[in-house]
């Protein structure tokens, strides 16, 4: 069973993507406080990651950049979503190492669910 790991301050954003994933046969980790977040990451190693950008304590660029100077489970996908619509933050996102920025307003649970399963796919092909 794959794990996702949900990394967002917001419990309702939370509930629905736990509820997508889980009705799929993922296994889902949430971690609301990003002060813990890396932690989790390390503790979990999941098959993918959903970060929220604005967050108290660190923020997800900040999460991207730790996961990246300290090398943390580097191969792991990570789709940004959040609620940043400037292009300034997609470029950010994507040259901290995200694969994908989803903007909160704009996304579909069930689309996520299907394209994490095709990224996850990808990844399992590689």
């Amino acid at each position: 069973m794959k794990k996702i790991l949900i990394i967002d301050d917001d419990k309702v954003n939370q509930d629905i993507l736990f509820k997508a994933f889980s009705q799929k046969d993922y296994e889902v980790i949430s971690v609301y406080d990003s002060l813990s977040s890396i932690e989790k990451i390390i503790e979990h190693k999941p098959d993918l990651i959903i970060l929220d950008i604005l967050m108290p304590g660190l923020n997800g660029f900040e999460i991207l950049q730790m996961m990246k100077e300290e090398s943390i489970i580097p191969d792991t996908p990570v789709i940004v979503l959040t609620a940043l619509r400037e292009n300034g933050n997609f470029k950010k996102a994507l040259g901290l190492g995200a694969e994908d920025y989803l903007l909160k307003t704009d996304y579909n649970p069930s689309e996520l669910v299907k394209k994490v399963s095709e990224r996850l796919k990808k990844t399992r092909a590689s």
